[in-house]
């Protein structure tokens, strides 16, 4: 069963100035199966980002639909939990507070949240940090409470906007093994968007190539590599190389760049 189905999705801009009328998402259309993580790639400025946002209800689309579990999107909701590039912390919580903000916002009790809270904080690797502010903590351990915040609160569909662009190579890496853990221990259902083309190989089932604004989708590939994934093995995998050269290959000869798309 897909959990997400995007149909047709189409969005225009109109130039406030000239009145022209801007296509950025010409047709797009993918779905995501229940517990299957799926990534996100294209030319920088190919709308990877908005549809991600479309999804996320943040803006409207042209035309298309956006459907989660046959539901129609319109507007943000529970259904769907965003981990942003910039944490997006409140920064006058504590790491627990920020964990069981949303769960008391549905109304959980205390002693639930807490215990729900222990649970996910072992399981990113922030247990004994419940009462450190996000000022407190590197930029790598923000992104874990980031993703902690949002998987607490077990949302059908987790949409990752470039979580880890901004982290340096090494925590990167980490990360990166962290999430495939997370992934595999929990399986969630993801929409992760990125430039990094190893990236999207080593963490996802399916990758989705987007072409050139107004994009289209112009390939979807099967990630055949066996799960668990650590990074060294994984990379040594000749499929690995295979699937990361043919992607360089459609996407012009190189890795795009990290600007948003």
């Amino acid at each position: 069963m897909n959990t997400l189905e995007i149909n047709g999705l189409r969005k225009e801009y109109v130039d406030h100035y000239t009145g022209e009328t801007i296509p950025a998402i010409g047709e797009v259309t993918f779905s995501i199966g229940e517990g299957e993580f799926v990534s996100v790639l294209g030319p920088s400025g190919c709308g990877k980002t908005t549809v991600l946002n479309i999804v996320a209800g943040f803006i409207d689309h042209t035309a298309g639909d956006v459907l989660v579990h046959g539901r129609s999107v319109h507007g943000p909701g529970p259904d769907r939990g965003v981990v942003f590039q910039s944490h997006a912390l409140f920064p006058w919580k504590t790491v627990l507070g920020n964990v069981t903000f949303g769960l008391r916002m549905k109304g959980v009790s205390r002693a639930q949240r807490e215990v729900a809270a222990a649970d996910i904080l072992e399981l990113v690797g922030l247990s004994g940090f419940e009462r450190k502010y996000p000022h407190e903590l590197s930029g790598g351990m923000q992104q874990r409470l980031g993703l902690a915040r949002v998987l607490v609160n077990e949302p059908e569909v987790m949409l990752m906007d470039e979580p880890f662009a901004s982290i340096d190579a090494q925590t990167r890496r980490k990360l990166q093994q962290d999430l495939t853990e997370i992934f595999e221990k929990r399986r969630p259902t993801v929409f992760f968007v990125t430039h990094d083309i190893d990236e999207a190989v080593f963490l996802s089932d399916r990758v989705v190539l987007l072409s050139h604004r107004p994009s289209t989708v112009a390939e979807i590939i099967d990630i055949e590599l066996p799960r668990p994934r650590i990074w060294r093995e994984t990379v040594e995998d000749p499929r690995f190389r295979e699937y990361t050269h043919h992607i360089e290959e459609r996407l012009g000869g190189g890795e795009p760049d990290a600007q948003a798309g």
